[in-house]
């Protein structure tokens, strides 16, 4: 096989290749994807990338870039994007510390028009380039590439809502991998986007509506001519919502033709006035049997791939704890009701949705409409649970405040990926949950040292009267850390783990195991650490932290959100309302920086947030103890 790759890493022009060629390329382009992806560990996307092959090439055929503007949705299927652009070489580093970003980021190429990991962004984000381009009478095109999932973000009707008004050349490709592509139907709809894209049909159109509006009452019967028409093309290519919405719809098209996919996008790019949507249709995994057979497993990772594992991985994962008690609680209380935003899997609730249904209820990617729909399951009298990931709670932070809070309603967070995230990289990262939360009035919020406090802290907030937020990490849960449990948790109370009088480390959630281990270094040169186990951010364990302010040389918080608003705030406010602000030594925590894409194990040393991290700073923080008196020398 021609090494393609190579010879568009040389110089030669994607657009001067045959179409046997392209198909060569596309072919030669999931090899690589295939590799990358498994070299990396398994850390990185690759269904969604071998889905979107064909269409990234023709784009990239169509369209010139950085000249041209393609701002893509969610951005985890952008690997194609990358490697057309420069980056080949650098795919190996995908995702690693140092290396290339799992999403587009406008700091590794001016290729990346847009910075992404979240989805329901590409639509406003073209918008806003179409505002700029246009008050400046520039003539650049700009694409917006969405997926069919992106398009249940409520900010992605806003969007289409917006662009439609604006009646500016925009042009979104909707990358659709939820339907087979029926070959009957494709060659129907063929042949009608032929049609449709054709010069000549748009200039029949024109010359047509000039026509007709010039007749009496013409403005009306072209207004009826335009909604009679629709009746059987709709029954066809069902493009009547695009129409209202403002928007020319071309297709389904077979998002795997590169052809016609290169035909119909040249076709679109020339005509103007308006924005127009080109739908696509994929499949997940196309090109590679395994990941076509199980896209949601190839969704990260070769899984065929993998050696066969002996069942020696450790214990659970907060996700499956987080999934496994609530299958206790519904089992428990038919009032439970789970809800997740499009993250059934990550979350660990795709087998509790199987057992129950009706109950455990995947609302797609709309984070605020999954938060006041709980909000609304709570004020009929029903026990709702918010299952989401800390950075896309972020999304709902409205509806928290309006729908939740204000209201005081019983509704549980159950917030995964807490704190540092690792490959996921710099959109994903956790960091703030403690402090956007923190400053909710009634507001509970609260972080598991180990899996049978997670369990226990959910029996909790299911048994509370009001709003209540638990967060945790992403990987493994400790076990045989947490004590003093008994038959329950008191909200607001922690507990010690470990005695010592120079300093307390008062840690919260997922960072007390390093500070135990810290403490043990700590002891090794002398100094005695006592260690706290929070539990609480909000309400603090008083009684518990001031105990321990008075009791050793002072207080050092340990946690996994930002300084900011934090918990470490927190706790110097407690201390500074007693007169003990003295008492407060220190707060580590994570940077006033955006954390970049590393190991998880990476970004906490980075952080300053893992043993030695810990240990390096208490050490500068407490007060120089004297130098011991020398030895003298028996004679």
């Amino acid at each position: 096989m021609t090494d393609l790759l190579t010879a568009l890493d040389q110089g030669r022009d994607l657009k001067s290749l045959s179409s046997d060629e392209m198909t060569a390329l596309a072919a030669e382009v999931r090899e690589l994807l295939v590799n990358i992806v498994h070299e990396n560990g398994d850390a990185g996307h690759l269904a969604s990338n071998l889905g979107a092959v064909e269409v990234t090439l023709a784009l990239h055929r169509v369209f010139d870039t950085p000249y041209d503007k393609i701002i893509w949705d969610v951005g985890h299927q952008a690997y194609v994007h990358k490697i057309l652009t420069g980056r080949r070489g650098q795919m190996g580093t995908l995702r690693r510390q140092g290396g290339i970003a799992g999403f587009p980021d406008r700091r590794e190429s001016e290729h990346d028009s847009f910075g992404v990991g979240h989805a329901g962004t590409a639509l406003s984000a073209a918008a806003g380039y179409a505002i700029a381009r246009d008050l400046r009478h520039e003539e650049h095109e700009i694409v917006a590439v969405v997926g069919d999932g992106a398009l249940t973000a409520g900010m992605s009707f806003e969007a289409l809502n917006h662009l439609g008004h604006m009646a500016s050349d925009v042009i979104v490709v909707l990358n659709d991998n939820e339907m087979s592509i029926s070959p009957n139907v494709g060659a129907i709809n063929r042949s009608i986007n032929r049609l449709r894209v054709g010069t000549a049909y748009r200039d029949f159109k024109v010359e047509l509506k000039n026509f007709v509006t010039h007749l009496p009452a013409g403005d009306r019967l072209w207004d009826e001519w335009r909604r009679l028409k629709r009746v059987p093309r709709d029954f066809i290519v069902q493009s009547g919502f695009w129409d209202q919405l403002g928007f020319d719809y071309y297709g389904p098209i077979d998002g795997h033709d590169i052809d016609v996919m290169e035909s119909t996008l040249k076709s679109v790019r020339h005509f103007t006035g308006k924005p127009a949507l080109v739908h696509v249709l994929t499949q997940k995994g196309h090109g590679v049997p395994e990941a076509e057979a199980d896209p949601v497993r190839s969704h990260s990772g070769t899984f065929w791939m993998k050696e066969p594992s002996n069942g020696s991985g450790g214990g659970r994962t907060y996700s499956q704890v987080f999934g496994d008690t609530a299958r206790e609680l519904c089992l428990a209380d038919e009032r439970v009701v789970v809800i997740t935003p499009a993250m059934l899997e990550g979350s660990g609730l795709t087998a509790l949705q199987e057992e129950f249904p009706d109950r455990v209820l995947d609302v797609g990617i709309a984070e605020q409409h999954a938060v006041t729909a709980a909000a609304g399951v709570a004020a009929a009298g029903m026990r709702p649970i918010v299952a989401i990931y800390s950075t896309f709670l972020q999304r709902g932070f409205d509806s928290v405040v309006h729908d939740v809070v204000v209201q005081g309603l019983p509704v549980v967070f159950a917030i995964d990926r807490a704190g540092v995230v690792g490959e996921d990289g710099r959109t994903h990262q956790g960091f703030a949950d403690i402090s956007f939360l923190r400053c909710l009035p009634g507001m509970v919020i609260a972080a598991p040292v180990d899996d049978a406090e997670l369990e226990a802290l959910l029996k909790t907030a299911m048994a509370h009267d009001g709003p209540f937020a638990i967060r945790y990490p992403r990987g493994r849960a400790p076990s045989e850390i947490a004590v003093g449990l008994g038959d329950g948790i008191r909200i607001g109370s922690g507990t010690t783990l470990r005695e010592g009088s120079d300093v307390a480390l008062v840690g919260l959630g997922a960072v007390l195991p390093d500070c135990l281990e810290a403490a043990e270094l700590l002891q090794g040169e002398g100094t005695s650490a006592a260690v706290i186990n929070a539990r609480f951010a909000k309400p603090l364990d008083e009684e518990l932290i001031l105990g321990a302010a008075q009791r050793t040389g002072g207080v050092v918080t340990v946690e996994d959100n930002v300084r900011a608003g934090g918990f470490g705030e927190a706790v110097l406010s407690l201390l500074a309302e007693h007169g003990m602000a003295d008492r407060f030594l220190g707060a580590i925590a994570l940077p006033d920086e955006i954390v970049e894409h590393a190991t998880q194990a990476q970004q906490r040393a980075a952080c300053g947030i893992d043993v030695d991290g810990i240990a390096r700073s208490v050490r500068a923080l407490l007060p120089s103890k004297p130098a011991a008196p020398p030895v003298e020398a028996r004679s």
